[in-house]
């Protein structure tokens, strides 16, 4: 069996399902893995970038809470030249369903599992944002699965089919299913930030684990 193909995409407009089979479609659009990333941002001095593009680089700076914990914002996809706007992925809680996604052109034989990383040698997850602080012991990405339904009104890192993303142990199951095949899967995600955090920037791997045969 040949090794399947994976798309990853996102949603520049409205909440709906993705009909392609790989390529853009409507308001979803590809991430060329080997160039963009996935910025989060927003909540400081300028409060919003410029929707739904600003120039590539662009930053605001993000709240770090007297107390609690702060949700960042906004979410961009960063390209060479500009940034796009994730909107749906705005906002805390958060409903949406189809935010963010993976088409799957071929069979994977298990689910498909989000995970994250300090880097691209999958060993550690030693970073401030995957390691946590003393009184928010998790990692500070959190994302849910979409792919059967959407998230319920109070979703946290905490709810139902939700994960703390940090390694192979938490990771997210994306169709919670013993196989994906010629489909997409869907999932919403967010950074919280906990007020004892430190001061830091930080860019974790964003890894996606399969089995094939």
């Amino acid at each position: 069996m040949a090794a399947p193909t994976l798309s990853f995409i996102y949603n520049r407009g409205a909440d709906t399902v993705y009909s392609g089979t790989g390529g853009q479609d409507a308001d979803w659009y590809l991430i060329d893995v080997s160039q963009d990333k996935k910025i989060y941002t927003g909540g400081g001095i300028l409060g919003t970038l410029p929707v739904p593009t600003a120039a590539a680089g662009t930053r605001d700076a993000t709240v770090r809470p007297a107390f609690g914990t702060y949700v960042v914002p906004q979410i961009y996809i960063e390209t060479p030249s500009l940034m796009y706007h994730v909107p749906l992925a705005s906002g805390n809680p958060n409903t949406n369903r189809y935010v963010f996604g993976v088409y799957v052109d071929g069979t994977i034989t298990s689910d498909l599992y989000l995970e994250y990383w300090d880097d691209n040698t999958f060993t550690t997850t030693d970073l401030p944002v995957l390691s946590g602080t003393v009184s928010y012991p998790y990692s500070m990405v959190n994302a849910i699965r979409t792919t059967n339904g959407a998230p319920p009104g109070s979703w946290s890192g905490g709810s139902a089919n939700a994960a703390y993303l940090s390694g192979f142990n938490p990771k997210l199951a994306l169709k919670d299913a013993s196989s994906v095949a010629n489909e997409a899967v869907y999932f919403n995600i967010y950074t919280r930030i906990p007020f004892d955090s430190s001061l830091f920037h930080n860019e974790p791997i964003e890894a996606y684990r399969y089995l094939y045969s």
